[in-house]
């Protein structure tokens, strides 16, 4: 089994120019591998399922970006289609007739991978989830060899040209601690040369109930802020995730940081601090900000926090009252 045969040498002026197409800019783009990876049960899961969700919707992602209606090819050996994945793309208000699932177990040998081609050309998926990459190399092969993970990843690559596809990988972190977040990941380093974006999903040093996504490789675009969300239980008692705004936490704080533990940024303490304080409802103005000083919070960061948080103003009676977006 081998990708499409190309020729070997080409003249430049043959080659046409093309702008990078962006699914979640600037962490997924079209056409191309992103890798997605973090600890066992951080959320990366949840995350996958959030935006297949809303993929098949055309709903949203952080900061308000619109997506287009689309279709999902979702590739789990880790979470069961009908007691695990269903129930939570319903919980999520995605709509399951868009987003496609194996119906029984794929090896991405020369068989599966030409299955899994036949699948993009029939139906071609805005995105391609593979959940996670190492449950699905072959039995036998060791995906610390260059040689075999480069041959699945150029496959993988010709798919997400042939669909146009986003194709999102996710992989779990090794044990060992690394200088670099690139080198952290499991198996070969080619897995991650492969990615024109990666990113980390980990939990806020400062708070293990929120998570964060975090950008750790971006060749084709510059870093993407952090962007954090929680994963709660809705009235059913199904689990679901919530985006809770942007974080000023980078890559560079999480490793170089002593202990691999940064103090929490000015804003991410005010947004948590508004958070609780709202939490039971309405507060006035003058309160919050008297509070907010008493935490050596200024008022330029609290304004910030307020803007990231959507935090609403409203008169009641003669003063002015703040409440968190859901309270409204």
């Amino acid at each position: 089994m081998s990708p499409k045969k190309k020729e070997l040498f080409v003249d430049l002026v043959t080659i046409d120019p093309k702008e990078v197409e962006w699914l979640w800019e600037p962490f997924i783009p079209f056409s191309m591998i992103t890798i997605m990876e973090g600890d066992p049960g951080v959320g990366k899961s949840f995350l996958a399922m959030q935006l297949a969700a809303q993929i098949s919707i055309g709903g949203e992602l952080p900061e308000g970006q619109k997506l287009d209606r689309g279709r999902v090819l979702y590739l789990s050996a880790e979470d069961d289609a009908a007691y695990t994945i269903r129930p939570r793309i319903d919980a999520m208000g995605g709509d399951p007739s868009r987003i496609r699932v194996q119906g029984d177990f794929l090896s991405l040998d020369e068989k599966g991978l030409n299955a899994l081609m036949r699948e993009v050309r029939r139906k071609p998926p805005d995105l391609l989830i593979l959940d996670p990459l190492f449950a699905y190399v072959p039995s036998g092969q060791d995906m610390y060899k260059p040689n075999v993970i480069r041959q699945l990843l150029s496959f993988l690559k010709d798919i997400a040209e042939t669909g146009e596809t986003a194709v999102l990988i996710v992989r779990h972190l090794t044990k060992a601690k690394h200088d670099k977040a690139i080198y952290r990941g499991g198996g070969s380093m080619d897995v991650i040369g492969a990615a024109r974006s990666a990113f980390l999903v980990c939990e806020h040093p400062n708070d293990s109930s929120t998570k964060l996504v975090v950008h750790i490789k971006h060749n084709i675009a510059k870093r993407g802020q952090t962007q954090s969300y929680e994963i709660y239980a809705d009235d059913g008692g199904m689990a679901t995730l919530n985006w809770l705004g942007p974080s000023d936490i980078t890559i560079d704080d999480l490793i170089s940081s002593e202990g691999g533990k940064p103090q929490m940024s000015a804003l991410d303490e005010a947004m948590q601090f508004l958070r609780v304080f709202l939490k039971n409802g309405p507060e006035p103005t003058t309160k919050v900000e008297k509070e907010a000083a008493a935490r050596d919070i200024s008022e330029k960061t609290l304004e910030r926090a307020r803007r990231s948080l959507g935090v609403v103003s409203k008169k009641k009676g003669k003063s002015w009252v703040l409440s968190l977006p859901d309270e409204e």
